[in-house]
């Protein structure tokens, strides 16, 4: 890059900020400063001339203070913040989101997180320059068990690690979501809380609510330690919180329950491309023509938006495509082959298909349908995901 990324690493620890540098030394774009705090100075930022694109800042007792002195400067005038410490004190944890903390670092510091959390500011310098048109997919079983959730998460991390967008995958499964499983992710907050914290939530408060895969996926699934009763949530507090979701990504990727009610309903009608996920049988293209039925009924020019997936896909199948296309009454699908050995391998590690079996036949498939998807073709993996990548491979 041109302009080098401006970091500023904060603390009181000398030790915590020390750990940093040998880090930071790596990134030949990288400019970076440290600063100590002392007794009686709670403002990470007082007399820095020059705001830094990142701030790594260690918390401590002071916690409320530092982030209060950050809270009283306007959002433009703040850089994006990276908190270092525990992040298991839930006052910190509120507080600090709606600040628009973008990522919790536990101690010690581990250097892949640090190149990560790097790499997103990168790619967010670069859209700046090179933006991509905004698009939002809704993926939606036409029966239980049709694979929607696994074509969600995986073409999402597709977009996100080889195709190089900022990505967001939106689980609206609000209390048996699987998304962040597919991902081996467990979320500490979600969803749930996002959308009954609408009033407050701009682009930057957001950051607060995602869980973050190593590929630089953002995951906004319901947390682990509850579930969300999504009848009394009303209409307009999600359209808020996609409107958010849009304007902070490249994609979004919206893994949909399987009910059509009004929830599901606003997501399909903003999104520009509904995969109604089925394979080849007659129970589950019977569901597909109520669902069909039920979309052309409730939304307008939803036809050219539709797109079949038919997943585990097999040439000998009693329902070939051509009924199913047909008798849906749809130009528009794709055949997902079956693999499911390496699929249920895949999903009981939680390992994402790219990087379980990046050749594999079904892993091709949604390699291509994400690029159809997303209109973008794969670039060149950033400066720092290449560094690590190629230092672990010799681990």
């Amino acid at each position: 890059m041109q302009n080098p990324i401006k970091v500023l690493v904060v603390g009181q620890s000398k030790e915590i900020i020390a750990s940093f540098e040998p880090i930071l030394r790596r990134h030949p774009d990288v400019k970076f400063a440290t600063r100590l705090l002392t007794n009686g100075t709670f403002d990470p930022l007082h007399g820095v001339r020059d705001i830094p694109d990142v701030l790594f800042l260690e918390l401590r007792h002071c916690w409320e203070d530092e982030l209060e002195a950050l809270n009283v400067r306007p959002a433009a005038h703040r850089p994006k913040i990276i908190t270092v410490g525990a992040s298991d004190d839930a006052r910190v944890l509120r507080r600090a989101m709606q600040l628009g903390v973008r990522e919790f670092l536990n101690i010690p510091v581990e250097p892949k997180e640090v190149a990560n959390a790097l790499q997103n500011v990168v790619d967010e310098k670069r859209a700046a320059y090179n933006p991509v048109p905004r698009r939002m997919t809704a993926v939606f079983n036409a029966k239980g068990g049709s694979g929607a959730s696994l074509l969600a998460s995986n073409l999402s991390h597709i977009m996100a690690q080889e195709l190089g967008l900022r990505v967001a995958l939106v689980d609206l499964d609000l209390q048996f979501g699987t998304s962040a499983l597919c991902l081996n992710l467990t979320p500490n907050v979600g969803i749930g809380d996002a959308l009954f914290a609408t009033e407050d939530i701009d682009t930057v408060a957001l950051q607060g609510y995602m869980t973050k895969h190593e590929s630089g996926l953002d995951v906004l699934a319901s947390a682990t330690n509850g579930i969300v009763d999504g009848v009394n949530v009303p209409s307009h507090q999600l359209e808020h919180l996609l409107q958010v979701v849009s304007a902070s990504y490249d994609h979004v990727v919206v893994d949909l329950p399987r009910t059509i009610d009004a929830l599901t309903l606003s997501v399909m009608a903003r999104a520009d491309r509904i995969v109604l996920v089925l394979q080849q049988n007659l129970s589950h293209l019977h569901d597909a023509k109520r669902v069909c039925q039920g979309l052309r009924t409730h939304l307008e020019n939803v036809d050219g938006r539709i797109v079949i997936a038919v997943n585990r896909f097999h040439n000998k199948a009693g329902v070939a495509v051509r009924d199913i296309t047909q008798g849906l009454g749809c130009q528009a699908w794709v055949e997902i082959p079956n693999d499911y050995k390496r699929v249920s391998q895949a999903e009981d590690l939680g390992v994402p298909l790219f990087t379980h079996a990046p050749s594999a036949p079904v892993t091709k498939a949604l390699r291509q349908f994400a690029r159809t998807l997303s209109g973008v073709s794969p670039q060149k993996r950033g400066l720092w995901k290449r560094i690590f990548s190629d230092r672990h491979a010799h681990v």
